[in-house]
Formats: C-alpha cells, sequence, structure tokens
C-alpha cells in the first residue's frame, strides 16, 4: 500500500504481539513518516474482575515490556524517532483503546486483526468491534489474510 498518505498527525496502533500487530505497526510507520505524524503503541494488560485493577501481573508486564521494545526496534528501522509505547491496565481492551484515543487527541487508530471465521462469516471480535463502534476518531482495520487451504 505505498503512496498511500493518511491525513492524521497522532496515529494510535494497539499491539499484542502477534504477527499481525507487527506488520500493521511497521505499516503505520511507514504511513507516520510520509505523513510526519506521531505514532504511539499501546499494549493492554487485561486484568480479570476477581482482581484488583492495580494488581501486579508480572508476566503480562513483562510480555508487554517485550513486545513495546520490539515496537520501538520497528519504529527505529523505520526511522521514526518520535514514537510514545506505553501499556495500560483496563478489564477490557476495547474501551481502554478508545479512551486513550479519547485522552489522547488521537486523528486514527489503526487495527490489525486476525482472520476469524464464524458461522461461514469473517467476524471481527470484541474488540476491534469495540473500537470501530466507538472511537472518535479515524479507525483503519489491517485483517490478516486467510490462511492457505491444507492440500491432502
Amino acid at each position: 500500500m505505498s503512496g498511500v498518505k493518511l491525513d492524521a498527525n497522532r496515529i494510535l496502533v494497539p499491539v499484542n504481539g502477534d504477527k499481525v500487530s507487527e506488520r500493521i505497526f511497521r505499516w503505520a510507520c511507514q504511513l507516520a513518516r510520509q505523513s510526519k505524524a506521531h505514532i504511539h503503541a499501546v499494549y493492554v494488560i487485561e486484568v480479570p474482575l476477581d482482581m484488583p485493577l492495580e494488581s501486579e501481573i508480572a508476566e503480562a508486564s513483562d510480555r508487554g515490556e517485550e513486545i513495546l521494545a520490539r515496537m520501538e526496534a520497528i519504529a527505529a528501522e523505520e526511522k521514526i524517532k518520535d514514537v510514545h509505547a506505553m501499556s495500560l491496565r483496563a478489564r477490557h481492551a476495547g474501551p481502554a483503546i478508545v479512551m486513550e484515543a479519547e485522552d489522547r487527541k488521537m486523528d486514527a487508530v489503526i487495527l490489525g486483526v486476525p482472520y476469524r471465521r464464524r458461522f461461514g462469516s469473517c467476524t471481527l471480535g470484541s474488540t476491534a468491534s469495540y473500537i470501530f463502534n466507538n472511537a472518535p476518531c479515524q479507525v483503519i482495520f489491517w485483517r490478516d489474510r486467510a490462511p492457505s487451504p491444507v492440500l491432502a
């Protein structure tokens, strides 16, 4: 998708460590470079309802730090100097991402979604659907490709 210019000064990219979030973050960096936009990577630690929101979940925190460090490395590879990477604690990722977009006055959220089929049609999932329905800014989805059929 080279040659695409995004009309946005502030781009939020939720990341979770899977391959599609790495690809979409790299693409968002390329768009940010072309548009001279600021890019924000956010990793959401979903805290179960039976735990206090402030609970330290070491494994999730460590994973978030690793993922955000990887996004910062990708930004450096793409020659993006102004990247903000942060983790958030929330009960659910969708509302946390929308609140972050509102609080930081984002112009766009770029979200990678895996390919999912349910009952014969593609579905977005609850986080992507929430962001689509509630974000105050542009929302761009990058859906991963369908897996190749296995030939017997």
